[in-house]
């Protein structure tokens, strides 16, 4: 029987090894021999707050069509009128595509939206629904989506609208952390196909009903598609996990060495955390946000510089830690396409605005010069 066992086990090793996904360690140092300095832009396109037929509150998401058409998320709260307004590519007024309402083709309040082949998808979070038009704002469709609500529409990958949905403990008893599921759900363009692809289990702080009920956010859940992949940081400690979207299986996770930011507790968080006994944090999250630009990673970390600005990290898609840089925005990145960034940002007189930046200088693995 022995002589039988020996032999098969080795093979079974082989295999749980391969079927393991590979974790990548890096260093704190990337291979651009340049970390650390401050990224140069050049502006090249600059939308004003206020202008004949639109108003910004604070854009918050855009996309861009294949003739250079810029779509604008500008949606906070449904205690505030949300916007959808389409730009030329040089930043010229289009129209607002939002229609506020409850009838078909219409949006209650708050939304999230995507883009692909000429037709945006709206998820109206309040009704439940997504509603698609083309890029005139022209009504084509819409559907609902059953009792369970998304809480963020992610984007498109291929035929499928990618959504999270957040399944919250039922029982909270005690005031604690507990933990989150946030599921990844695919939805066909047609509303037909509904299919749960992966879970991703952060924590949260919820206060017991027996105190009001309530809670407070503890880990990150940051999540960006690029191509066929989706980027996820659900830990407040540096690490990226990689979400194949056509199998749901984790195909890479990545990390570098980072020196962690203390975290300076405001005076209500001091009391929130008094009062109900919450835990207190000690550190600032490690990544701060998730950006793709068609060809590397942007993590946004909790890293500031008074002369710099916040410190971002490039990984290529095999999880190499290529280059680190400041930005100095003054506001934050809604975008990163290619060569270019889009960010929102406030003018001299605290108005939002949307500055569309070109990247002037050379990003990624680059050699120092004279290396072989």
């Amino acid at each position: 029987m022995r002589k039988l066992f020996l032999p098969l086990i080795v093979p079974f090793l082989v295999l749980a090894s391969i079927l393991q996904p590979q974790v990548r360690e890096n260093s704190d140092r990337p291979l651009n021999p340049s970390p650390g300095r401050a990224l140069k832009l050049a502006e090249k396109l600059i939308i004003k707050s206020e202008g004949e037929g639109y108003f910004f509150e604070r854009a918050r998401d855009l996309e861009i069509d294949p003739a250079g058409h810029l779509y604008i998320c500008d949606s906070w709260s449904s205690a505030r009128r949300s916007h959808l307004p389409k730009f030329s590519p040089e930043g010229t007024f289009v129209k607002d595509l939002y229609r506020q309402g409850e009838g078909p083709g219409e949006i209650q309040s708050s939304f999230d939206f995507g883009l692909s082949d000429a037709v945006i998808f709206v998820y109206d979070s309040m009704k439940r629904k997504i509603v698609v038009m083309d890029t005139d704002g022209d009504f084509k469709a819409e559907f609902k989506k059953g009792t369970s609500r998304f809480n963020d529409f992610l984007g498109i990958c291929g035929d499928w609208l990618v959504f999270i949905r957040k399944d919250y403990p039922l029982e909270r008893k005690t005031s604690r952390l507990y933990d989150v599921k946030n599921a990844v759900v695919l939805v066909s363009k047609d509303g037909k196909t509904e299919k749960e692809l992966s879970t991703f289990t952060n924590q949260e702080f919820y206060i017991s009903a027996s105190q009001g009920g309530g809670g407070m956010s503890w880990d990150p859940f940051e999540a960006i598609i690029g191509g066929d992949r989706m980027f996820v940081s659900t830990t407040q400690k540096y690490l990226i996990q990689v979400l194949d979207l056509s199998t749901g299986k984790i195909v890479l996770s990545f990390k570098r060495d980072y020196s962690r930011v203390g975290h300076a507790a405001r005076d209500w968080e001091k009391k929130f955390s008094s009062q109900y006994d919450a835990p207190k944090r000690e550190y600032e999250n490690d990544v701060a946000a998730l950006f793709f630009d068609g060809q590397y990673l942007w993590v946004q970390t909790s890293t500031e510089s008074k002369d710099k600005g916040v410190l971002y990290d490039l990984f290529d898609r095999g999880g190499r830690f290529v280059d680190s840089f400041f930005l100095d925005l003054k506001g934050s990145v809604l975008r990163i396409d290619g060569e270019f960034l889009y960010a929102s940002i406030s003018d001299p007189s605290d108005l939002p605005i949307l500055v569309k930046y070109q990247i002037v200088e050379p990003i990624g693995p680059r050699q120092a010069k004279g290396s072989p």
